[in-house]
């Protein structure tokens, strides 16, 4: 039954995906081009815990990853958690409505992101996006009022990854996968 959950959980923000600012879209420019959209659903553990992780099939084989080579990484930490510090089902509800919130105010804000996916550890779930560099200022402002607002966000983390290497074992195992 948890699986079904997670499989909800997971598909409900990949429109929000590399996302492009109205304002932004006349301009002639270099975007992360609008192909499929499709989540693998990955299975891995970490310190003998069961993790998951929903990664964002629209990134293998990308070619532009250079352009968005900063890593941001968002923690929120789980509350209601089940025998594997996975989010109960009211929990994982909060979570989606959290993180498309979150999304949607990037997207207004920065335009172009790539959503690359979640992972659901023991106790805590990481969002994972790469933006572009010039972008992080104002990423950081928008995450910071969210970590005011709501306490969950235990942290943010950015890191020059023009390679990906960051998910890069994502991408292999969705590609092993499929």
């Amino acid at each position: 039954m948890m699986p079904k959950y997670y499989f909800l959980l997971f598909c409900l923000i990949p429109f929000i995906s590399c996302s492009q600012n109205k304002a932004e879209a006349g301009k002639n420019r270099l975007e992360a081009p609008i192909i499929k959209q499709n989540f693998t659903s990955l299975q891995f553990e970490t310190d003998g815990k069961p993790c998951i992780a929903s990664i964002n099939d629209r990134y293998i084989g990308f070619k532009e990853k250079s352009i968005y080579s900063l890593s941001l990484f968002i923690i929120v930490n789980t509350l209601e958690k089940d025998r594997n510090g996975h989010p109960t089902e009211k929990e994982a509800l909060f979570f989606n409505t959290f993180q498309t919130q979150i999304l949607k105010e990037l997207s207004a804000s920065i335009g172009n992101y790539c959503y690359v996916g979640t992972t659901a550890m023991s106790g805590y779930r990481d969002i994972l996006l790469y933006i572009k560099p010039e972008h992080q200022e104002m990423a950081t402002s928008i995450v910071q009022k969210f970590k005011i607002e709501q306490n969950r966000v235990e942290s943010i983390s950015f890191e020059n990854d023009p390679e990906w290497e960051a998910v890069s074992s994502f991408y292999e195992a969705t590609t092993l996968k499929n």
